[in-house]
């Protein structure tokens, strides 16, 4: 049986065609031949399972098959050395075990890659691996959600006195809104914002919908992100830490995931798609 890889013909090593379809689960046959893709052919040499009908080395083969980024190769490698059946489409790998379905793709980012929020949105749920330049792998799941808390502030709209730039309300409620100073309550530019119901920016609506959403909501600036958010009480710990994303290079979103964990919280990444606030739930998996 003749075995072709984008016009390049191989030769069974101490395998036939079942074996290969059977054990590795690669190839498709048609006919009188056996057809692979690039990475599966490559997987399959290295094996020492097939080899090139015209002698040539493991660079030339790779050269001759394969005319994407290496890193595609490495990332099938390692699924494939999980014991997983991969099917690749570019960057995205589906993955199972026998006799299980495909579930959501793997797919293939690196560290100084530039993404945007619409597209993570897009492409979740699904699971983000990283490869290093040392080919350590982080692997990071990302999920959309529709997060709700369980505070319902009372907000008196308007309420706001200012004094030398400094806003400031006496109303008591929700008695989490800004830090107390002399029988008054000294407000930061978001909860000044919302009560007088002004938006000057990004910020303000996503400080407003999580507000709206039944959150406490408070700076996460001592964390690098723009908000931490309480469910219940303040007297716990906060659930998440929120992040306005509109595009950024996807270290620094691995950066801001592995401060949420060293922290003991969570990673919730908002953005807009068209006008609307959409939320991801992103957390590093230690494997998949």
């Amino acid at each position: 049986m003749d075995i072709i890889c984008n016009n390049i013909h191989f030769q069974f090593s101490g395998m036939d065609a079942s074996q290969i379809l059977n054990r590795y689960h690669t190839g498709k046959i048609s006919g009188d031949k056996m057809f692979l893709e690039p990475c599966e052919s490559i997987y399959l040499c290295m094996k020492g399972k097939i080899s090139p009908v015209e002698k040539m080395g493991m660079s030339e083969i790779i050269s001759s098959v394969f005319h994407d980024d290496l890193y595609i190769y490495y990332v099938y490698s390692v699924l494939k050395s999980k014991g997983f059946i991969v099917k690749r489409d570019g960057n995205r790998f589906y993955y199972r075990r026998v006799g299980e379905n495909f579930g959501i793709p793997v797919i293939l980012i690196k560290e100084g890659d530039v993404i945007g929020f619409s597209t993570l949105y897009v492409d979740s749920p699904a699971i983000f691996i990283t490869v290093d330049e040392e080919k350590s792998i982080t692997y990071f799941r990302a999920t959309p959600v529709d997060p709700s808390g369980n505070i319902r502030s009372h907000v008196v709209k308007g309420s706001v006195g200012k004094l030398n730039n400094v806003y400031y309300t006496v109303n008591p409620e929700p008695e989490w809104f800004g830090q107390d100073f002399m029988g008054a309550r000294i407000l930061n530019r978001f909860e000044s914002a919302y009560i007088l119901d002004e938006i000057h920016s990004d910020e303000d609506l996503l400080y407003r919908d999580l507000v709206d959403r039944n959150f406490i909501v408070k700076s996460g600036f001592k964390y690098g992100q723009n908000f931490r958010i309480y469910s219940d009480s303040m007297n716990d710990h906060a659930e998440f830490l929120v992040s306005l994303m509109k595009c950024d290079e996807w270290y620094k979103i691995s950066r801001a995931i592995r401060l949420s964990v060293s922290v003991r919280k969570k990673t919730l990444l908002a953005g807009f798609i068209g006008t609307k606030l959409k939320y991801l739930y992103i957390e590093r998996l230690r494997d998949i």
